[in-house]
């Protein structure tokens, strides 16, 4: 689901509070796509929380585990698609991983149990 800024904003807050008890799970993604100037960013704000595909089971890891993202634009299209490649070889049955962006902690952010030797114990999260 793409959401404007605002209404990511908005979620983003009450996701916070559901967290807080340790019985919630987010799924709010900001990608951020640089334009070729350098003087501003598309902002690009997914909600996979009620609805999203098979992406949304992917798992963060601190030490940007086995997966790239790359925004992706084809002829013609108004937004691009974000899309995963592997970072490295992936063994059979090995998880699926990225980095969710950057650490930022927060006293109730969520904990992040990827287990990497690199883990902050804390979920990247955005400042709203």
């Amino acid at each position: 689901e793409l959401l404007t800024t605002k209404e990511a904003r908005r979620r983003q807050q009450i996701y916070d509070k559901l967290a807080s008890d340790d019985h919630f799970s987010s799924a709010l993604l900001v990608v951020r796509e640089h334009l070729p100037s350098g003087n501003a960013c598309l902002r690009i704000n997914i909600d996979a929380t009620r609805a999203g595909n098979v992406a949304r089971f992917i798992n963060h890891s601190c030490d940007g585990g086995n997966l790239s993202t790359v925004l992706v634009r084809s002829s013609g299209a108004l937004l691009p698609r974000l899309c995963f490649f592997a970072s490295k070889d992936i063994k059979e049955g090995e998880e699926l991983t990225f980095s969710y962006g950057e650490i930022r902690v927060q006293p109730k952010g969520s904990k992040c149990f990827c287990g990497s030797f690199s883990c902050l114990g804390t979920l990247p999260s955005e400042h709203t």
